[in-house]
C-alpha cells in the first residue's frame, strides 16, 4: 500500500500574499517575511495542484508513481527553479491530463502519447491514479 501526504492546510499570507502552510493552531508557518506566525488573510482550498505539490517533497519517487509525477511537475530539471501551484496553469487532474496532451500536440503535431498509437500512456494513468487518491481525500475532508 502506497502512503500519500494528506491534504495541505494552506493560507494566504497577509504580508507577502504567498500560499503558506498553516499550523494546527491557525498561525502561518515561518516563511521569511513579516507574516510569520500571523493568522492567514484567507484559508485556501486544497486543490489537486496544491496536494500534488506537497507530494513532490517526498523521497520515495523510485517506488511511488504519484511522488514521481509530482516531482516531474514541480521540480523539473536541476537548472530550472522549482515551480509552485501558482506557477502552473492547471488545478485539477483532468486539466493536467489535458495540458499533457496539449504539450505533446505542440511539440510533435499529435496528441498521441503511446508508442502503439494509443492516445494515453503510463503518464496519463499516473495522473488518473493521483486524481483518484485526491478525490478520496477530498471526499473524506468534505463530509456530506
Amino acid at each position: 500500500m502506497t502512503i500519500h501526504n494528506p491534504l495541505p492546510s494552506l493560507g494566504l499570507c497577509p504580508v507577502c500574499r504567498r500560499e503558506i502552510r498553516v499550523r494546527k493552531a491557525g498561525a502561518l508557518y515561518a516563511h521569511h517575511c513579516d507574516g510569520d506566525g500571523r493568522e492567514p488573510a484567507a484559508r485556501l482550498e486544497p486543490t489537486f495542484a496544491r496536494w500534488l505539490h506537497v507530494q513532490a517533497a517526498r523521497r520515495d519517487y523510485r517506488k511511488n508513481r504519484i511522488t514521481h509525477l509530482a516531482q516531474a511537475q514541480f521540480h523539473g530539471c536541476t537548472r530550472s527553479p522549482k515551480r509552485t501551484p501558482a506557477d502552473v496553469s492547471w488545478t485539477t487532474a483532468e486539466e493536467l491530463h489535458g495540458y499533457r496532451h496539449l504539450i505533446r500536440l505542440a511539440r510533435a503535431g499529435s496528441d498521441v502519447l503511446g508508442l502503439n498509437g494509443e492516445r494515453c500512456d503510463w503518464g496519463c494513468r499516473d495522473i488518473a491514479q493521483a486524481g483518484e487518491v485526491y478525490d478520496r481525500l477530498i471526499a473524506a475532508w468534505r463530509p456530506s
